[in-house]
């Protein structure tokens, strides 16, 4: 065990340069600008079924929810083989759905980092923390830079699926919740000082959060945790979609290397153009708010569905690259039981990947399938990369 970890610490030892806010640029240590351009890297840490090969319904009769989320899928499958055999199955597939090869081609086409969703209880989970340091690695090899974005914060954010267990959001009615929040975020400051993670996702989509008071309330205690170990690190504060204009100026609450983020969806778009004429309003709303508070800006989370394509995708970054806010689209990679999902995954699979069933299948079926999720069986939606990255 001591040589696996040293060899994690060794593999993430930092070669990339630290970057911190200067007003509303994201600048290294010589003071030169850099704009993050990335992909999320969804259902890896995080197993969305929604977007990966999951079966979600159990068989008829059966009185096993549906495993439409992390907590509801390995639940299912320790339920049908047992702990152990689950453990193997969910390392499996944190084994192929990533590898050290995805990190490579990310980097080859362009882009210069990678968000990392995973949930709060990784630091718990059997190895969980060497996996996060082993991505991290990873990601440094490749010459990336990382964004660490926890997706699920202790009791949940919101009601949403993507939290890693729908129907909680009780973050914001139990304080021990926030404190668990506070201690999970003050040893990954630790774990991460200094090293090629640019910047902390302190809370992923915190809608649940029932007032602007409440929600910057905790960001503020969990700032200032962050802060006992790790002054440097770039800090994320995400608005939760509840408007721009409820967020603190930084200065006047005492933050400092903060960087806001936001999320840009248009789900009801009836065109292509929608979505470009959607984030110049955008951009004219939120670009004198940011003026106010002299921050850098991060679209941690965006995409064209419906109607995307990659003309009209090379138009929305440019719109984005003009004011100097970083990106990260969501996502890498996608691959459903249901079908193609447009461009929700930049890399989408060549053939069919059987579905696995987390009900029924033997552990021997669930590790042939999962063998087949590995990048090498994708390819790359045509123009789209470039038109990311370009």
């Amino acid at each position: 065990m001591l040589t696996i970890l040293a060899a994690v610490v060794a593999i993430a030892a930092p070669s990339l340069p630290a970057i911190h806010c200067d007003g509303e640029a994201l600048v290294l240590p010589d003071g030169r600008p850099i704009l993050l351009r990335g992909v999320n890297l969804g259902g890896w840490l995080v197993e969305e079924p929604w977007m990966t090969p999951w079966k979600t319904d159990p068989p008829a009769g059966s009185s096993e929810p549906k495993a439409s989320n992390h907590v509801d899928l390995w639940n299912a499958v320790e339920n049908h083989l047992g702990r152990e055999a689950m453990l193997r199955v969910r390392n499996a597939w944190r084994d192929n759905w990533i590898t050290d090869t995805d990190f490579r081609l990310i980097h080859e086409a362009g882009f210069n980092h990678v968000r990392i969703p995973f949930l709060e209880s990784i630091v718990d989970e059997p190895g969980g923390l060497a996996r996060l340091h082993k991505a991290v690695g990873m990601a440094a090899a490749a010459g990336l830079y990382v964004v660490l974005d926890m997706h699920g914060a202790p009791g949940g954010q919101s009601k949403e699926d993507h939290t890693g267990q729908g129907g909680r959001n009780h973050l914001w009615t139990d304080p021990r919740n926030v404190m668990r929040m506070e201690e999970v975020w003050t040893r990954l400051g630790r774990e991460f000082k200094g090293s090629e993670v640019a910047m902390f996702d302190l809370m992923n989509e915190p809608m649940g959060a029932p007032n602007n008071t409440q929600l910057y309330e905790v960001y503020d205690r969990v700032v200032r945790a962050i802060r006992k170990v790790d002054p440097d690190k770039v800090l994320l504060v995400e608005d939760g979609y509840k408007g721009f204009d409820g967020t603190p100026v930084p200065s006047t609450v005492g933050w400092a290397n903060v960087c806001y983020s936001l999320h840009f969806y248009q789900f009801d778009a009836k065109t292509s153009q929608e979505h470009v004429d959607a984030v110049k309003r955008d951009i004219a709303r939120i670009r004198p708010l940011q003026d106010e508070r002299q921050a850098p800006m991060y679209i941690g989370e965006f995409n064209l569905e419906p109607h995307a394509g990659s003309d009209v995708t090379r138009q929305y970054v440019d719109e984005l690259v003009k004011q100097g806010w970083s990106y990260a689209i969501w996502a890498w990679k996608a691959d459903p039981v249901q079908g193609t999902l447009g461009q929700w995954g930049v890399m989408k699979p060549i053939h069919p990947t059987p579905a696995i069933d987390p009900f029924t299948d033997s552990e021997a079926t669930m590790m042939q399938k999962i063998a087949q999720v590995r990048t090498e069986n994708f390819e790359p939606i045509p123009g789209l990369l470039s038109a990311l990255a370009h």
